[in-house]
Parts: structure tokens; C-alpha cells; sequence
């Protein structure tokens, strides 16, 4: 490729950048209280459970909710506070309880499990040290800084006084040190995505747990994660994995050879009877109105 290519590629990714940013502030004023409308149309594909990053609401959330409800899926996304300020070992047990509601609801016996920038390393010690991962078969995380970030510095800066997750986020934080030294849960997939061009989560490198295979580099910025569809499509591509039957059968190993998907269309829903079980499959179908949490 030459010096003009380079170039070119170079602006696009940065326009495409500053466009992410905007729509990811768009949907960040939404705040927490968004309400979309659900329908469970996929009950074969486990729910998907999104947690979003540090200052970050709900509604930063929706882009990833829509592409996920309009494949059928049921989505939840979790709110861990206004600012966020909490430990993230606190925020974890509270994210580990929802799981088990969301679980013991939906009579589901997993979810999966999505965890943005700080929303990663929240879910990944819910799955390492509050058996998390009796609720999780899958966890992606995107553009978590698993190895800290300097970005965080100026959050101690400025509430610092108030928040102990900004301290947590720092490189070498006792808190990231325990995250990184404790085994990987062995019945839990993992996978990491990140950005080519974030700037406040630089990538960290595959960690333990990670198959090569399953750490995912594309082109974008920090906002891009939640924003522009590759992204999604990385999420997608690793969960419908799991759902398989082969995939099923096989546990949480390796699949290495290429797996074709359709889509279904969610304009057509088996009935379903009183009980609110679909008929045709015998398996429970909700349809539920996200509101504020």
C-alpha cells in the first residue's frame, strides 16, 4: 500500500471516529430512564446482558440493543449508577445479582454477557471472583483497559476524592492486579475486542482465558465499540457460536472451523398460550418494557 493509500485510510478512520463520538454522545443524554419495547423471538439464543462504561448511561447502550433485539434477541442493559463512582468490586455484586434475577425469571439457565470499557472489567471480576459465571456462558469485552489506563488520571483528578473506580482503573492498581492473577473460568468463552485508534483504552493484548482466535482488532475509536456495526457483527459472530448445536455439545472450547448463519425475521412469532410458553417449542417467550432501573 502506498504513502497516499496510507494517508487516505488514515482521514477516513479519523472522520469515521468523530462521527462515532457524536452519535455515542447523542445516545449518551438519554440518561438511564430509556425505554424499549422487547420481544423475545429467539428463544433458542440466550439473553443478552450489556454494561456500559464509566460515566456512561443506558442509553450509550441502544445502538447494541437494537442490532441485538433486531436479531431476535431479548437485551438488558445495566445501570451501575449516575457518575459511577462506586468500587468495581461493589458494581460487580450488584451486576452478579441481576444475573441471577434475569436467570431465575426468564428460567434460563445462562446469559451472555457484554461488558463496554469499564462495564469489562466490572463483568469480568462478576464471572473471576462472585460466581458470576454460574449466570454467563459468554463474555465479551470491548475496549476494556485490562491492563489499566493513564485516561484515568483524570478522573482522580477530579473525583478522585469520591470514587474508588478511578483509582481501580490505574496500570499496576491492586484491583487490576488481583482481576489479572486470578484463573479465567474454565465453563466461561471469552473474547476481547478493541479499537485500532482508542485512544483511552489502548489495546491490552490477549489475556488468559482469551484464545487468540478471540481477540479482535478493528478499525475505530474508543466510541466506536457500541457504535458502528462491525463491532456488533464481532459480538454477533461469537455469540451465535454458542448457539449451535454442535457448539452446545462441544462446551466452552475452541470452534475452529467457519460456521454459516441466517437470519430469522422477528415479524413472525409462534403463538403462545396463556401460560406465556410458545407453543411450538414449549419455551417461555417475554416480552418486556425496559424502563429506568
Amino acid at each position: 500500500m502506498g504513502a497516499g493509500s496510507k494517508l487516505k485510510n488514515r482521514v477516513r478512520d479519523a472522520l469515521d471516529t468523530v462521527v462515532h463520538s457524536y452519535d455515542y454522545s447523542r445516545h449518551l443524554v438519554r440518561g438511564n430512564k430509556v425505554s424499549v419495547d422487547m420481544s423475545w423471538t429467539r428463544p433458542d439464543a440466550a439473553p443478552v446482558v450489556l454494561v456500559h462504561g464509566f460515566l456512561g448511561t443506558r442509553g450509550t447502550m441502544l445502538p447494541l440493543t437494537r442490532r441485538f433485539q433486531s436479531d431476535g434477541r431479548v437485551v438488558f442493559s445495566y445501570a451501575y449508577g449516575k457518575l459511577n463512582l462506586a468500587s468495581l468490586r461493589r458494581s460487580a455484586e450488584e451486576l452478579t445479582a441481576q444475573l441471577r434475577t434475569i436467570c431465575e425469571t426468564l428460567e434460563v439457565p445462562r446469559v451472555d454477557l457484554i461488558g463496554y470499557s469499564m462495564g469489562g472489567l466490572i463483568s469480568l471480576h462478576a464471572v473471576k471472583f462472585l460466581q458470576g459465571n454460574r449466570y454467563v456462558r459468554n463474555l465479551i469485552m470491548m475496549g476494556s483497559p485490562l491492563r489499566g489506563t493513564w485516561v484515568g488520571l483524570a478522573g482522580v483528578a477530579t473525583v478522585g476524592a469520591l470514587s474508588p473506580s478511578v483509582w481501580q482503573v490505574l496500570p499496576g492498581s491492586p484491583f487490576l492486579e488481583d482481576l489479572m492473577s486470578a484463573p479465567a473460568p474454565a465453563d466461561v468463552r471469552m473474547r476481547q475486542i478493541h479499537g485500532t485508534s482508542d485512544a483511552f483504552c489502548p489495546p491490552p493484548g490477549p489475556i488468559e482465558g482469551v484464545a487468540p482466535r478471540d481477540y479482535i482488532m478493528l478499525p475505530g475509536g474508543h466510541s466506536s465499540l457500541v457504535v458502528a456495526d462491525p463491532f456488533y457483527q464481532a459480538c454477533r459472530e461469537f455469540l451465535d457460536a454458542s448457539d449451535t448445536p454442535e457448539r452446545a455439545q462441544r462446551g466452552p472450547e475452541l470452534v475452529e472451523d467457519q460456521i454459516e448463519y441466517t437470519f430469522e425475521s422477528i415479524r413472525r412469532v409462534s403463538p403462545v398460550d396463556r401460560s406465556g410458553r410458545d407453543r411450538a417449542t414449549n419455551a417461555p417467550r417475554v416480552r418486556l418494557v425496559g424502563g429506568a432501573e
